[in-house]
């Protein structure tokens, strides 16, 4: 039977089964200010980055940088097919509530929708992946690096795969999104699409599941604060999400080839929804790391805040604009305190020497015995017998009058 790419099961036998197509049809308006507000996000976060990396360092952008600014067009450019393929080519209703003529714009869409989806998803991966593989070997061990290359050359292999699939299920290609003539079938067919799809979104899966766990084995071991320890607990659910989107999105496909009733718009519908979820919030997680310096500096400028003071390893991997782990310079709080600045001290008084500020000494005077040896020796050192002649303060008679004043007593004996 022949069918195209995205709309199987399209035989004669199952359009005859399709119910009478509804005036008043039930669709679901509410994906294009979903998708919009999720583009919208990734673009303010995305911004955020770069931004924070050109203030820092303005010049050319790194290779992760570069590869997440394309992950961000291919991510705009699904939002765009996405939003035009539920507002004009009846993916937000039933295919039978859906003109006939849509049909080949339809499966046109679906097919551009996976390719914009894959280059964003893998542009994302091939980011986080080179960017924990550029830090310094000392934020992981050779192990954890030689994993990090097996993963890269994964997802490359898994890139190139799937390019060549999208290239090569309808022969020729446009089979892809041309539908068959029911009444008469052309040679021409698509390859059977209920193995493709299952593996290619659980691999699509896996890939996003060790983009998760590696910044969680490069960071884990590394001290850190409490508020440091939980946002890098958040950043890991938060890839958890964009794995646990990678899963639904695999069983959403799945259902495409295994529909029984050929409803290829209202199916491709979820599809849309949850890869829209996977590809924005996969470039979201990718970027909010680097976010962590806008954080820091809002605490530093709080008074109270003393987790500015310490080191941050989330900031310390955010700007690492070197692709090494760096330790930060202290900040600076930009509010000035007013220091007082304490009085002089007094200057230390000096006694007088003849220590009068004592008072009066209450203790009865020592006399001091002395030998006529004493007088005589002292008389030689007066007449320059022992050396040059002494200071006339230190003449005998001063010395005499002086102890005669302290002590009223008489000099030497």
């Amino acid at each position: 039977m022949a069918m195209a790419g995205d709309f199987p099961n399209l035989s004669q036998n199952i359009t005859a089964h399709w119910p009478t197509p509804s005036i008043h049809p039930k669709r679901r308006a509410w994906f294009p200010a979903y998708g919009i507000s999720l583009a919208v996000l990734s673009t303010v976060i995305l911004y955020g980055r770069l931004w924070s990396h050109w203030r820092k360092r303005p010049g050319r952008l790194k290779v992760d940088e570069a590869l997440a600014c394309v992950s961000w067009l291919f991510a705009v450019l699904f939002t765009v097919i996405s939003v035009t393929g539920t507002m004009r080519y009846g993916f937000d209703r039933h295919i039978w509530d859906a003109s006939p003529a849509l049909y080949k714009d339809a499966a046109l869409i679906q097919w551009l929708s996976e390719g914009a989806f894959l280059f964003s998803t893998c542009s994302t991966k091939f980011s986080v992946l080179l960017f924990y593989h550029q830090l310094d070997s000392t934020a992981h061990t050779r192990t954890v690096r030689r994993i990090i290359y097996f993963f890269i050359t994964f997802t490359g292999a898994y890139l190139l795969g799937s390019i060549f699939y999208l290239a090569l299920l309808c022969r020729p290609l446009p089979d892809y999104w041309m539908l068959p003539n029911l009444f008469h079938p052309s040679p021409h067919s698509c390859a059977s699409q209920h193995i493709s799809y299952p593996l290619g979104g659980a691999l699509s899966a896996f890939t996003t599941l060790y983009c998760v766990v590696i910044p969680y084995l490069v960071l884990g071991h590394l001290p850190m604060s409490r508020k440091e320890r939980l946002g890098l607990h958040f950043l890991f659910l938060s890839g958890f999400a964009v794995f646990g989107a990678g899963v639904v999105r695999s069983i959403f496909l799945s259902r495409l080839p295994s529909s029984t009733n050929g409803d290829a718009t209202w199916n491709g519908f979820n599809v849309f929804v949850v890869s829209q979820l996977e590809c924005q919030l996969t470039l979201i997680c990718a970027s909010l790391p680097f976010l962590q310096r806008y954080i820091i500096r809002s605490s530093a400028r709080s008074p109270s805040s003393t987790s500015s003071r310490r080191d941050s390893v989330l900031s310390r991997i955010g700007s690492s604009l070197s692709g090494k782990i760096r330790r930060p310079l202290p900040v600076r709080h930009r509010n000035v305190r007013e220091i007082e600045i304490s009085a002089p001290r007094a200057a230390p008084r000096i006694p007088e020497w003849e220590f009068r500020t004592l008072g009066p000494v209450t203790t009865p005077p020592r006399t001091r015995s002395t030998s006529p040896l004493d007088v005589h020796d002292y008389d030689r050192y007066l007449a320059g017998q022992y050396g040059p002649l002494p200071p006339p303060k230190d003449s005998k008679d001063l010395f005499d009058q002086y102890r005669k004043e302290r002590h009223g007593g008489p000099g030497w004996v």
